[in-house]
């Protein structure tokens, strides 16, 4: 089974230097040859490797390792659909391989670039710690767009081993009991749940009396509001008590 590890690296400003310059221009690399695949109609690694590998490797002052790497990727991304070119982000993640990599102790792992082998240190935790000796195949360098790298490791885990069944529990759901283990007789009491049952249902009930529209309390409320919202009438130009109509409303 294989598994992804993704490792923190904290290089030091020249360092972080030379990886930058060096994941730029594998990426400047790839979008090359990848108009030579799309042109061509390439999708083997061997055949454009015959046919582009001493170029790309004068023209970008890539690696013979480097070369071949890129190749790979270019070759893996037009697969994928040959309908259309492929293309590289200036800082997508640069491919590396034993023969560019190799970890350095517990913290430490020495990196390929342009101008030489540098030494990075990374942060392990206990989770990668405990699967980093089972990495295998090809690593990639990523840069975040905040800035940090990481390298994601491939790794590979042998299937896990069933454990063995050797002890059970039963449970039985109930009303007056709320669970019966066969390891404890007395079960778990229902009476605290059923009286919080209880309580919302009370609850749901009263607020549904208020809300229904026919209900005796809104009648009564809505009623208490019309009668102080009342204003004298104005026909004939008097109120009920016979006074006259407020100036300006009248004709």
């Amino acid at each position: 089974m294989k598994l992804v590890v993704q490792l923190q690296l904290v290089p030091d400003a020249e360092s972080a230097r030379k990886l930058r310059e060096s994941v730029e221009r594998f990426n400047e690399a790839a979008n090359w040859l990848a108009g030579i695949a799309f042109d061509q109609q390439i999708s083997n690694k061997i055949s454009l490797q015959k046919i582009a590998y001493q170029e790309v490797r004068e023209r970008f002052g890539l690696s013979s390792q480097m070369a071949c790497l890129c190749i790979h990727r270019v070759c893996e991304a037009y697969r994928r659909d040959k309908s259309k070119r492929p293309k590289f982000r200036t800082h997508s993640a640069m491919s590396h391989d034993i023969r560019t990599m190799s970890f350095k102790g517990i913290d430490r792992v020495s990196l390929l670039t342009l101008e030489g082998r540098v030494l990075v240190p990374f942060l392990l935790g206990s989770y990668q710690a405990e699967r980093l000796p089972q990495r295998k195949g090809q690593c990639d360098l990523v840069l975040r767009k905040d800035g940090k790298w990481f390298l994601i490791v491939t790794i590979d885990v042998p299937e896990g081993t069933p454990i063995p069944v050797t002890d059970f529990i039963g449970v039985d759901m109930g009303i007056a009991r709320v669970a019966t283990t066969s390891d404890n007789a007395e079960g778990h009491c229902g009476k605290p749940v059923e009286r919080i049952r209880r309580k919302h249902n009370v609850q749901s009930s009263t607020l549904a009396h208020f809300s229904a529209p026919s209900s005796p309390a809104r009648s009564s409320i809505a009623r208490s509001r019309c009668d102080s919202l009342k204003i004298p009438s104005l026909a004939s130009g008097s109120g009920p008590s016979g006074g006259l109509m407020p100036p300006g409303l009248a004709h």
